[in-house]
C-alpha cells in the first residue's frame, strides 16, 4: 500500500512540476500587456500541487501529519486542477495550432497585442512558428492540468484508505457510538 502512495505521490508531483513550468514558461513570454490572468491561474494551481504532493508524501509514512489536512488540501488541489483545465480548454476551444489564424489572437498564445486607434487588436507580437510553438505548450498545459486532477482523485483515495482507522472517520464513529449509547 506504501508503494502504491508513493507512486501516486511522485506522479502528483512530477504533473505539478511540468503545468507550473509550461504555465511559467508562457507567463516569460507575454511580451506586451500583463499575462492573461489564466495563465497566472495555471501557474499557481501547479504550485498548489507541489504542496499537495510534498504535503501527502509527509503522510505516506505514519506520521503526526493531520491526514483531514491532507485530504483538505489534495482536494482544493484537484478542485483548482480541474478548474484550471477547464478555463484552458474553454479558451483553446476551436483553436488548431498548425492554423496560425486561429492562434494569431488567443490571448494565451499571442505574447500581446498593439490596439490600433479604434481599440481593435492588431500586430500581435509573435509569428506562425512560435505560435505553433506556444498553442502546443498550451494544449500540454491543459492535459497535464486534467491528468493531475486525476491524480489528485487518486491521492484522495488512496490516503482515506490508508486513514480509515483515523482521521474523520474515527470521529464520525465515535459521535455515532455514543448517539446509540445515550439511547
Amino acid at each position: 500500500m506504501i508503494s502504491y502512495a508513493i507512486g501516486v505521490r511522485v506522479a502528483q508531483l512530477l504533473f505539478a512540476i511540468v503545468i507550473l513550468g509550461l504555465s511559467v514558461s508562457l507567463a516569460r513570454g507575454q511580451v506586451i500587456e500583463s499575462v492573461p490572468s489564466e495563465t497566472v491561474y495555471a501557474a499557481f494551481a501547479g504550485g498548489l500541487g507541489i504542496v499537495a504532493a510534498l504535503l501527502g508524501f509527509a503522510t505516506t509514512s505514519e506520521s503526526s501529519v493531520n491526514k483531514p489536512l491532507t485530504w483538505l488540501v489534495d482536494g482544493v488541489s484537484a478542485l483548482a486542477l480541474l478548474v484550471g483545465g477547464i478555463i484552458f480548454a474553454v479558451r483553446l476551444r476551436g483553436t488548431r495550432c498548425s492554423n496560425w489564424l486561429t492562434t494569431y489572437h488567443n490571448v494565451l498564445l499571442c505574447g500581446g497585442c498593439d490596439y490600433d486607434a479604434s481599440g481593435i487588436r492588431s500586430n500581435c507580437w509573435y509569428g506562425s512558428d512560435q505560435l505553433k510553438s506556444r498553442c502546443g505548450s498550451a494544449i500540454a498545459d491543459t492535459v497535464f492540468m486534467f491528468l493531475a486532477f486525476v491524480i489528485c482523485i487518486a491521492a484522495l483515495v488512496e490516503t482515506d484508505a490508508r486513514g480509515a482507522n483515523r482521521g474523520w472517520r474515527t470521529i464520525w464513529r465515535r459521535q455515532r457510538v455514543e448517539l446509540k449509547a445515550d439511547q
